[in-house]
């Protein structure tokens, strides 16, 4: 699902640009944060979405990563973005599943050229900040230039705006 809003003018950094909100969520916590996000500054909102979804129990779920981590799987997607370089700044944001960005967040950054893009990632954790995300998405995106990131505890998502206002107010892209 894509949904337009336009800039808001209480971040003169991101008039002119063109903005993509990307995000997996399996719970919602990472979803909740992009929609803060797109509420705060506008632009394209899309959900990352696998083609075979992952299982509602989380200790399968768990499992499944463990082992394509350790593979390197990168699971198929329904998500595709043509036009990705019709867009200045890509907001990138995942849940960290053992320190990392989901296998569908690698998948998309892996399928998609990304060069000469701003990229912002922004992450929901359990007890790992922002692990090693932005090491992720460098490794996947070796010419984009990837700011520092915005990490907020899952639980503590609902509650974000007043961290993820500040952070987009301290963002130079």
């Amino acid at each position: 699902m894509t949904t337009k809003v336009l800039a808001q003018p209480a971040f003169p950094q991101f008039a002119g640009r063109k903005v993509l909100i990307l995000y997996y969520s399996r719970t919602g916590h990472t979803r909740t944060v992009a929609s803060q996000i797109q509420g705060l500054i506008g632009g394209d909102l899309v959900e990352i979405r696998t083609v075979e979804a992952y299982p509602d129990d989380y200790d399968a779920v768990v499992a499944q990563n463990a082992e394509e981590q350790r593979s390197g799987y990168m699971p198929p997607l329904r998500t595709k973005i043509p036009s990705i370089g019709d867009y200045d700044v890509i907001f990138i944001g995942s849940p960290l599943w053992n320190v990392r960005l989901t296998p569908p967040v690698r998948s998309f950054l892996s399928s998609h050229d990304l060069s000469g893009k701003t990229v912002a990632p922004f992450v929901t954790y359990i007890v790992s900040g922002l692990g090693r995300s932005r090491r992720d998405i460098g490794e996947l995106c070796p010419e984009a230039t990837v700011l520092e990131g915005l990490a907020v505890l899952g639980e503590e998502a609902d509650e974000a705006q007043a961290k993820v206002r500040a952070w987009l107010e301290a963002m130079r892209v």
